[in-house]
């Protein structure tokens, strides 16, 4: 028997030990296989990735690198200028929306939502705050069960009403859940206190401001644009009324580094705002968010991002490294593409550092 246990204990060091010295060896990708240029080797990556989208990567204020890939639609190639439907992007529009109007003072992240929605249940215990931080314990419409209709046009009013009736998942800010409930409500919010339509909102405050030319909410049928793909193939259908606040902006790469650095210039908000828009106020093991953003530690940089998708074939993801000043924008319009690990690698080569297969879902 001592002489089984001792085989067994040394058969685990063994496995242990090798498991160890295969991470070391193949646990990291530090690009090897790229030359050239920094430019050069982000365009041999994408390619060897058989990306379809649009990339830009911008460092201390200048575009360090923007391309697209594959198709936009057919006969239509993606390219920097290409609208795609930028999906839950749009939650850092309506974050900063919502902070702007408390930086006038028209209203406080504090307020119960029972101010806005005298109905909701448990309303008086729900606030601004736990809305912007997916802390609120609201169901997400989207989920499965309650078998959203994604193809008609849809009433901000009824997409909320359709949770209404459904318990919280847990006490309002006890824990973290991705609630595209909580940014629709968030919009609505925005048009009670502002008198505005949230689309004319979020046009004159964020879009002018930011010089944001090419962004809007509808798209005319002869206005050329990307189309979704499930596997290469056209995506269902998605009426952009069925995100409202919590998806339903039209833009491209350009514009939207156009945004992020009218947030790094604080033309849109005060620097103390835009730190607490960073700052972790829910979190549940691996989620970490602020207002409008994931927190984020990449590669060991503190870090905001966040992801977009639609079903009807969308796929992208931003991350901000602020201390660096780099942003890295993934437009996909590939639903099997996986944005963010294409974000994570993309952000290792810039940094001219080697990437942990693990770092690629951080």
């Amino acid at each position: 028997m001592k002489k089984f246990l001792k085989v067994v204990s040394i058969t685990i060091v063994v496995i242990v030990i090798v498991s160890i010295v295969a991470l070391l060896l193949f646990g990291r990708n530090n690009h090897s296989d790229l030359s050239g240029s920094v430019s050069e080797k982000i365009d041999q990556y994408l390619t060897n990735e058989k990306f379809q989208g649009t990339v830009l990567i911008a460092k201390e204020g200048e575009v360090l690198f923007t391309k697209g890939y594959g198709l936009a639609a057919t006969d239509l190639p993606n390219s920097p200028s290409t609208l795609y439907q930028i999906a839950s992007l749009s939650k850092t529009f309506t974050a900063v929306a919502v902070m702007q109007l408390a930086e006038k003072e028209l209203l406080n992240l504090d307020d119960p939502i029972s101010q806005y929605f005298p109905d909701f249940p448990n309303g008086e215990t729900i606030t601004i705050s736990h809305l912007l931080s997916h802390s609120s314990g609201i169901p997400d419409y989207l989920k499965a069960n309650f078998e959203f209709d994604y193809s008609k046009e849809w009433n901000p009013n009824d997409i909320v009403n359709t949770v209404s009736g459904t318990e919280l998942e847990f006490a309002p800010g006890k824990s973290f859940s991705y609630s595209n409930t909580g940014y629709v409500m968030l919009g609505l919010i925005i048009e009670k206190v502002s008198g505005q339509p949230y689309g004319n909102y979020i046009e004159e405050h964020i879009f002018e401001p930011s010089n944001m030319f090419s962004s809007m909410f509808t798209v005319s049928a002869d206005i050329p644009k990307a189309e979704g793909h499930v596997e290469g193939k056209i995506g269902p259908l998605m009426h952009n009324s069925a995100a409202y606040a919590a998806g339903d902006i039209i833009s491209t790469v350009e514009d939207l580094e156009l945004f992020y650095s009218a947030l790094r210039n604080n033309v849109l908000i005060s620097k103390e705002t835009s730190e607490l828009m960073s700052t972790t106020h829910a979190k549940k093991f691996p989620f970490e968010y602020g207002y409008g953003w994931y927190t984020q530690d990449i590669m060991g940089k503190k870090a905001v991002g966040h992801p977009g998708g639609y079903p009807s074939g969308f796929r992208h993801y931003v991350t901000r490294l602020n201390d660096e000043e780099l942003t890295v924008i993934v437009l996909s319009n590939e639903m099997t593409v996986n944005s963010k690990r294409i974000n994570r690698h993309l952000t290792s080569i810039v940094l001219q550092k080697p990437i942990w297969i693990w770092e690629e879902k951080l």
